[in-house]
């Protein structure tokens, strides 16, 4: 067998939350210990050239390990995990106490997220409040239909106008911007 995930390989099936060693972790009743660089906002630049690189050694780790770094690492850490293949740890990073703006952001203008996730971060009244992560869950053509609708409301009309003409949304939001550019124009073209 070539690279990856196989059958028989516990990467290849989609980990649950109900998973007891993910559970564990969730609950905070696990004993699962996270390199300490890795949780710590500014590792040493010793420590770093001695280690592996930091995606390598993450890739190493099972799911639950993953999934505590998450809740409790340090920005390096949740930028990997932001692009984890399973939804779950994913979600945990936006969990995670040190999330910030500009992480939410990033997130936001990924396409390859999940909407549930981008649904997450627009149900985040502090990050929504946010006009750039307004906008780039706006144009993120996985951001599901009625929180696109729900955010439209709340672009600018510079921003609205674009959407009105991109092929990347939506056809109904895009039918929508075209209606809100209307109405705001006082009904003339």
């Amino acid at each position: 067998m070539t690279g990856g995930a196989g059958p028989t390989d516990p990467r290849s099936r989609e980990p649950e939350a109900r998973d007891p060693e993910v559970a564990a972790v969730l609950d905070g009743r696990d004993s699962l210990r996270v390199d300490d660089d890795m949780v710590a906002e500014a590792p040493s630049a010793a420590d770093a050239a001695r280690r592996e690189s930091l995606l390598v050694r993450i890739r190493k780790m099972s799911v639950a390990m993953r999934v505590k770094l998450a809740l409790t690492g340090n920005k390096e850490a949740r930028q990997v995990l932001a692009h984890d293949s399973v939804k779950l740890v994913q979600a945990c990073v936006l969990k995670n106490p040190r999330f910030t703006l500009e992480e939410a952001l990033a997130m936001a203008k990924n396409r390859s997220l999940a909407g549930e996730l981008l649904r997450t971060i627009a149900d985040q009244r502090d990050w929504v409040r946010n006009y750039s992560i307004r906008l780039a869950l706006v144009q993120n053509p996985k951001t599901p239909l009625q929180v696109a609708l729900g955010l439209l409301n709340g672009i600018q009309d510079r921003d609205m106008r674009i959407l009105a003409k991109s092929r990347n949304v939506a056809s109904v939001l895009q039918s929508q911007a075209k209606r809100n550019i209307l109405r705001r124009d006082g009904g003339g073209a």
